[in-house]
């Protein structure tokens, strides 16, 4: 105790005067990873109101194209019916290529925030049904197991491993159930209205949805 004393008064000493030492964790960590995050959901979330505006810019373009080449002088005018061919393919990709990252985004979300709360939930229900316990129990009985402490140990641990295997295999479910319905829906849409921006639309709003269920999983 009298060496603690002694290394203690000598740190205390070769910290100058007026200086503060603190133990807390500074928040600034916490300040720039919550600031990034929020800067990542704005931009998300601003992709969908941006596929849509660069989807009717190029219906725009295309109709000015329509109409400049139904006209008489459409010879004469060919310059403008071609610069308006090409803004409304340039202002169509890039609606399919904001759809395409606002369904990326709306997969970052689910994989990283909604799955993990998934997971914890079904493996709550999982542990509360005491299904996994009984049936290792009921192992345990008919092999004439002794009821010692580390045979108690090791029965809780296999029922964790259990647990936790259950829980990855039927969160994977909702993962691949999701997926299969999201592509399901593009190519129907697609093979209905032969649309891509039409289909990755569908496709963006089944995202949604597959997310609105795995939330409501998370809430029983």
């Amino acid at each position: 105790r009298r060496r603690q004393r002694t290394e203690r008064s000598a740190l205390q000493s070769s910290i100058p005067d007026g200086a503060e030492v603190s133990t807390e964790t500074s928040p600034g960590v916490n300040v720039g990873n919550s600031s990034f995050l929020r800067a990542v959901d704005e931009f998300g979330m601003s992709l969908k109101p941006r596929a849509l505006q660069a989807y009717e810019k190029s219906l725009t373009f295309n109709a000015n194209a329509t109409s400049v080449s139904s006209t008489p002088e459409s010879s004469v005018v060919n310059g403008d019916q071609v610069s308006s061919r090409v803004e409304s393919l340039l202002y169509r990709a890039k609606s399919n290529i904001m759809w395409m990252l606002y369904i990326g985004y709306r997969g970052y979300r689910g994989f990283f925030v909604i799955l993990p709360a998934v997971f914890r939930e079904v493996y709550r229900q999982l542990e509360e049904s005491d299904l996994v316990l009984d049936a290792y129990e009921d192992e345990d009985a008919q092999n004439g197991a002794d009821d010692s402490s580390e045979a108690d140990q090791s029965m809780r641990m296999r029922t964790r491993l259990t647990i936790s295997v259950l829980s990855m295999i039927l969160t994977a479910s909702y993962v691949v159930s999701g997926l299969i319905r999201v592509l399901g829906m593009f190519v129907k849409t697609f093979t209905r209205t032969t649309s891509v921006e039409s289909s990755l639309e569908a496709a963006a709003d089944e995202v949604v949805s597959n997310e609105e269920l795995l939330r409501r999983q998370t809430e029983r």
